[in-house]
């Protein structure tokens, strides 16, 4: 496996700045890896994540020294991906080999959308207030017979029965994220997983919105696609995101990409293949040909940040503060979404205020580097682990002005 200068210069960042795995975190060592924080109150991952600076550290050097190497050593890059793949696999519970790495999310979900053979009649279901992504693409399948089906978002509780009443006798596909970018909503996907596998229903997850800052389970929540960008929570370069394709998909789902390295024995690089491919088992069928490595390589260097503080302890904390954010936007006369309590509330906080342009009070708010988005009409408040409560009162104190 690659060991080069970019890999070793991410992990003795991560030495000298974070403390043993083993206790507990040291949430302002991890707060200084990330440079924007000393002029802005960065309560917006929901939209983009910061890059912290080991990521964009193993970035620059691997363009460095692609040029100081001549790229002879470019099979190692390769070889660093396999490990990528694994660190991946810790945070969601899978297989290295299950993972395949993809641009963005809206590739990974054309793969599984164009490698399904549809029947005329064929339906798909996804919420109304879904990221475009799961709305868009499967309305474009209605030359070949099939039904797209928008459900109506949940406005209260979350249960699994909102979603699993719709279910139909055509229904074979549910597109849903593991946390609605527009309201916050976290999915019940054991509940949902389960019931829709014993049905026969297809279920494709879009966990750009979580996977980063809350626990996953695949065994607990059985999908058959799942598909994230890591520009989000994951705090990675654009145009580093995967997708998890288990062997069950695997068995049915056609690569919808063929290149150079669709055959299994593509690392034969001086005697490359000329015949019909065999195609790899892996995942990694569905790649294509040569990957963004620096993108890659600075997703590397965030995951082994998210690793070392311990994505338990993540989720805690994020979900910690985004209580203290709902908190300090309904002192500050915020609506909160009515599902904002309990087990569908998130880390993503979305508010309306009366009387008040939400648009415009984001303005104001990036006028005091409170930077915060809107989505819906509502306010879109989004902290990551590196927030603090120096953070939190800017929030409060811009909102009060």
């Amino acid at each position: 496996m690659y060991a080069g200068p970019s890999a070793r210069s991410a992990d003795v960042s991560l030495r000298d700045d974070m403390p043993d795995p083993r206790s507990v975190p040291d949430w302002n060592a991890a707060r200084r890896l990330f440079p924007v924080l000393e002029r802005w109150a960065h309560l917006n991952t929901a939209a983009f994540g910061p890059l912290p600076s080991v990521a964009a550290t193993a970035a620059r050097e691997h363009l460095r020294t692609r040029n100081r190497n001549a790229s002879l050593d470019f099979p190692e890059w390769f070889d660093r991906l396999e490990r990528i793949r694994g660190k991946i696999g810790q945070l969601i519970g899978a297989s290295p080999r299950d993972i395949a790495f993809c641009p963005n999310a809206g590739t990974g979900l054309s793969w599984l959308l164009r490698g399904i053979e549809w029947r005329r009649g064929d339906e798909i279901l996804a919420f109304e207030h879904e990221f475009p992504n799961n709305l868009y693409a499967p309305q474009l399948l209605d030359a070949l017979g099939v039904a797209f089906r928008p459900l109506p978002s949940p406005r209260t509780a979350f249960d699994a029965d909102t979603l699993l009443d719709e279910v139909g006798p055509r229904t074979r596909l549910v597109l849903l994220s593991t946390v609605n970018y527009s309201n916050g909503l976290r999915a019940p996907l054991e509940e949902v997983a389960a019931e829709l596998r014993r049905r026969s229903v297809l279920l494709c997850l879009d966990a750009t919105q979580s996977v980063g800052a809350l626990r996953h389970d695949l065994e607990a929540s059985p999908a058959d696609f799942l598909v994230a960008h890591g520009y989000k929570w994951l705090m990675a370069p654009e145009g580093a995101g995967f997708a998890w394709i288990p062997p069950t998909t695997r068995s049915w789902l056609a690569p919808s990409i063929t290149s150079w390295r669709s055959h299994r024995d593509w690392m034969n690089f001086e005697h490359l293949h000329h015949g019909r491919p065999v195609l790899p088992e892996s995942a990694a069928a569905y790649e294509g040909g040569v990957q963004p490595f620096s993108a890659l390589f600075g997703l590397e260097a965030s995951v082994d940040l998210i690793l070392r503080l311990g994505l338990d302890r993540i989720e805690t904390r994020v979900l910690g503060l985004a209580e203290r954010c709902r908190e300090i936007v309904a002192a500050r006369g915020g609506v909160l979404h009515p599902a904002a309590k309990g087990p569908a509330a998130s880390q993503i906080v979305t508010a309306s205020f009366p009387r008040l342009d939400s648009a415009r009070l984001a303005a104001h708010l990036r006028e005091s580097r409170v930077a915060v988005s809107v989505r819906q009409g509502n306010l879109r408040v989004s902290p990551h682990f590196f927030n603090n409560e120096t953070d939190l009162r800017r929030l409060s104190d811009a909102l009060a002005a």
